[in-house]
């Protein structure tokens, strides 16, 4: 069988809200990078005699709310290519699911590029962004490789991702696991409560924005201390208009962790740095040549250990 492949994406800078929560239209330009340790294949049949969708995601058929979520999208792809025909869809997740990992976004993005794929509709990279994003906001930005900035936009045709002009093949993420279990609310939910209660979120939203040039300017001269501090303050900001609409995503160890890496910039002089999602996990940002020392000074996390990796490609199984 025959797959469309979208690696997860870590944003290195942050959205959280959305402006139009019907087409994913963000409040924040965020910046990520493409992993390639983590990842979603998906194939896609149309079945023209079928009077629904059928998905499958890992050998089990979806149901509830996850699948309602699927066949949603795919009525907005039928209706922006303007086809009827139903989908049998098959995924394969190479992903921690709604542990902190943005499963959605590879999800999603290999969603759309399957279904273009099988109708054979020709589509630009810009194009198939948008049209994941409609899914999910962060699936815009796995459709690219690489680092790759995602532009919030003003509607649909302004609100898209591109790469990056960076290149920086030593860059390294380390995925923890501090806890797998399922997060209790949604990244959605936690986005919507947080524009609600938090009141220093529109200072939130611009502090965000205006780190943006600052980043891609450190991307751009792999300068790895300059992007650990901003990815820091990021995911702290972040983290603390969550905690002013009541919202905690991190365990004590959680905290721990962050002492701990911390510790190790400080006392071995090593750049590695930490961000964290709607998660308790954290991903540490360091260089090829430090992973090792890493992973020798946190002997009690469970760590894997990603490049940076490509956009939509084509897979088997």
């Amino acid at each position: 069988m025959k797959y469309k492949r979208a690696n997860v994406n870590i944003a290195i800078l942050k959205y959280w809200g959305k402006v139009n929560n019907l087409i994913n239209l963000p409040y924040q330009t965020s910046i990520s990078v493409t992993a390639d340790n983590f990842y979603t294949l998906t194939n896609i049949e149309l079945d023209p005699k079928a009077n629904k969708d059928i998905v499958i995601l890992d050998g089990k058929a979806l149901s509830g709310i996850s699948f309602t979520r699927v066949s949603h999208h795919l009525d907005a792809l039928r209706k922006h290519f303007k086809r009827k025909e139903y989908c049998i869809v098959n995924s394969i997740n190479r992903v921690f699911i709604k542990a902190g990992y943005a499963s959605s976004a590879s999800g999603f993005a290999a969603l759309t590029a399957a279904y273009v794929d099988a109708i054979g509709a020709k589509v630009s990279k810009k194009e198939l962004s948008q049209l994941a994003r409609l899914g999910s906001g962060s699936a815009t930005r796995s459709i690219h490789g690489g680092f790759v900035i995602w532009h919030r936009g003003k509607n649909h045709e302004t609100s898209f991702a591109e790469k990056l002009p960076v290149k920086w093949p030593e860059f390294r993420m380390l995925f923890t696991i501090v806890d797998p279990s399922v997060k209790k609310i949604s990244s959605r939910v936690g986005m919507q409560i947080t524009i609600e209660k938090a009141k220093s979120y529109a200072d939130y939203v611009k502090q965000s924005n205006e780190s943006v040039e600052p980043l891609i300017e450190a991307l751009k001269n792999n300068d790895i201390d300059a992007t650990g501090r901003i990815a820091e303050r990021a995911a702290e900001l972040m983290r603390n208009v969550m905690l002013e609409a009541g919202l905690e995503y991190h365990t004590p160890t959680t905290q721990q962790l962050i002492q701990k890496v911390k510790a190790i910039r400080s006392k071995h002089k090593i750049p590695v740095y930490y961000t964290f999602d709607a998660g308790p996990n954290l991903i540490l940002f360091t260089l090829e040549e430090y992973v090792n020392e890493v992973i020798r000074l946190l002997p009690e996390v469970e760590i894997s250990v990603s490049g940076v990796g490509g956009g939509i490609t084509n897979a088997n199984s």
